[in-house]
């Protein structure tokens, strides 16, 4: 059974419970309701939005530890010991973190993957602005609410729950601003222009790599609008193929691959990214040579620095002469410099 919590002012969660139960039947996939364990949960299969972190989630979980999970998560149920998390995640890692075996639960059963992901996307659209989410996590609530559910009717029945559940007060239809539409519709509801909602909803289609480099700003959205039509085994060279390199990935440098989207293998990005000239070379490397003390004050000591690699490449010079060995290629750079501290020549 779920605990009620007295005195919870936050949230009716009471009230929330009995009215569903009252309409259960009424409710997307039902709603039965339980203490589960958190051993038996997992995480959405398609999770797509970031975790709570910080003072965020240390707050989350003082407030657990304080007052208990206030609002049930939502779960599928896989089995008969098997469960999904579809809305609660930050709830779920809080209540791992404060030490909880278990957590108030509503249960579904029999959902699509249409109206399991509308839970997901709607859940995070109640807690976070569509403005805070990263461009990877506007491109999925774009590429769910551009898409529709089959039934709009069903959207407004997971709405009116989510709703319920969080403030424990009913409504009776989709607040405005909140359905699905048109491409232009949904431009407009979130303040987009038609242009960066197409380059949004491209963002569903790159590998996971490339999604973490434009959550971050590391490439823009215009490059990686054109990264998304290569397909994910060339994304993968490619992003390999940069990185190995630091090839910088740029509007002009990308449309080459894009140009041979159907062509292109793996060979191929790795032989276009090593000629061009935006690859940096490494410079060589400058590497330190020692000497003992008793050399350097018996041929060096007191000579200037000039001298001194003078000296030693005369000394090289007949060395390698005598030995009828060439020295290794490449130059090195560097100056000798002894130090009493430790008791050897080092250059710098």
């Amino acid at each position: 059974m779920i605990k009620r919590i007295p005195g919870a002012k936050q949230r009716n969660v009471a009230s929330a419970i009995d009215l569903l139960t009252q309409e259960c039947e009424s409710l997307v996939g039902g709603a039965k309701f339980a203490e589960l364990p958190l051993k038996q949960l997992r995480p959405y299969h398609n999770h797509c939005f970031r975790l709570y972190t910080g003072e965020r989630l240390n707050d989350m979980v003082e407030s657990i530890k304080q007052h208990g999970v206030l609002v049930p998560i939502i779960v599928l149920q896989l089995d008969t010991t098997h469960f999904e998390i579809l809305a609660g995640h930050n709830r779920f890692h809080a209540s791992e973190l404060a030490g909880f075996e278990k957590i108030p639960a509503v249960i579904k059963e029999g959902l699509s993957e249409e109206e399991a992901l509308a839970y997901v996307i709607e859940t995070n659209l109640i807690q976070r602005s569509f403005t805070e989410l990263l461009p990877s996590e506007q491109a999925v609530v774009l590429k769910i609410q551009n898409e529709k559910l089959s039934s709009q009717g069903r959207r407004t029945d997971i709405l009116r729950e989510l709703h319920l559940l969080e403030t424990g007060e009913d409504i009776t239809s989709v607040p405005m601003g909140q359905k699905s539409d048109s491409r232009e519709q949904v431009a407009e509801q979130y303040g987009l222009g038609r242009t960066s909602v197409a380059r949004l909803l491209r963002l569903n289609y790159l590998i996971d790599d490339f999604k973490k480099l434009v959550d971050s700003k590391e490439i823009a959205l215009r490059v990686a609008d054109d990264i998304s039509f290569l397909t994910k085994e060339a994304q993968k060279w490619l992003y390999d193929a940069a990185t190995e390199f630091n090839f910088k990935l740029t509007m002009n440098s990308v449309a080459i691959f894009k140009e041979k989207k159907d062509v292109l293998t793996r060979d191929l990005i790795y032989g276009l990214i090593q000629g061009s000239a935006s690859v940096k070379k490494s410079p060589s490397p400058i590497r330190k040579v020692s000497i003992p003390k008793s050399t350097y004050e018996k041929y060096l000591k007191g000579k200037p620095e000039e001298e001194i690699l003078s000296i030693t490449e005369q000394a090289l010079e007949v060395w390698f002469s005598m030995n009828q060995s060439k020295p290794a290629s490449g130059v090195i750079e560097g100056s000798l410099v002894y130090t009493e501290e430790h008791d050897h020549t080092d250059s710098v």
